[in-house]
């Protein structure tokens, strides 16, 4: 005894890699006698929510091919690789960012201001935590050097 259920799923994996449209009666004439009228698919419960999930796939595939297909496969590596590019130069600032608001906080503290600097975000802890899970505010305790002799 075959199972219908598996057999449906297999049917409408293979509706959606060859791009055949998803119908009751399309699937029935695939099924190879397993089905015989479309009602024995949308009938069933599971088998009419699987088929109904497969068609939405489908669609969807369907739109997002048709919003690409309007550009060449030269275009379309194109824009990935200067979207590539926008996220590596995007990466770079950012880490520039964090090393220098960590020079610039390790600079206001070695001068005994790190309580004044951190009045600034009172009331945005929630940006203290950002800036501490980014690694950008310098851990560890600041200590005064013994004035040099001369």
């Amino acid at each position: 005894m075959i199972d219908k259920n598996a057999h449906l799923e297999e049917l409408l994996e293979a509706m959606i890699a060859e791009d055949e449209t998803i119908t009751a009666r399309a699937i029935v004439r695939r099924s190879g006698d397993v089905f015989k009228n479309a009602t024995d698919i949308t009938r069933n419960v599971d088998r009419r929510t699987k088929f109904e999930t497969a068609q939405r796939k489908q669609e969807t595939i369907r739109t997002s091919i048709g919003r690409s297909s309007n550009k060449s496969r030269a275009e379309l590596d194109r824009l990935v690789e200067v979207k590539n590019a926008e996220i590596d130069e995007l990466q770079a600032d950012r880490q520039l960012v964090i090393a220098s608001h960590r020079m610039m906080i390790l600079a206001v503290a070695e001068m005994g201001g790190f309580s004044k600097w951190k009045r600034f975000f009172e009331g945005y802890q929630a940006t203290v935590e950002k800036l501490d899970s980014m690694d950008a505010i310098p851990s560890g305790e600041v200590v005064a050097l013994p004035p040099r002799k001369s």
